[in-house]
């Protein structure tokens, strides 16, 4: 049981390093595009309505 419990310590580390290093590989590779979702996010436009 106890190899068990460290087995499966051990696949959640290697699957939380994967996910993490995928996420670094985008940001450097496609930093215009994440800065511009963020910037997108954060600054919604908005469009000013004329009443009658």
């Amino acid at each position: 049981m106890e190899r068990l419990k460290t087995f499966g310590i051990w696949l959640l580390i290697v699957i939380a390093f994967a996910i993490f290093s995928n996420v670094l590989i985008q940001i450097w590779l496609h930093p215009q595009e994440i800065g511009g979702a963020i910037y997108n996010m954060t600054h919604k436009e908005t469009v000013n309505e004329v009443k009658k």
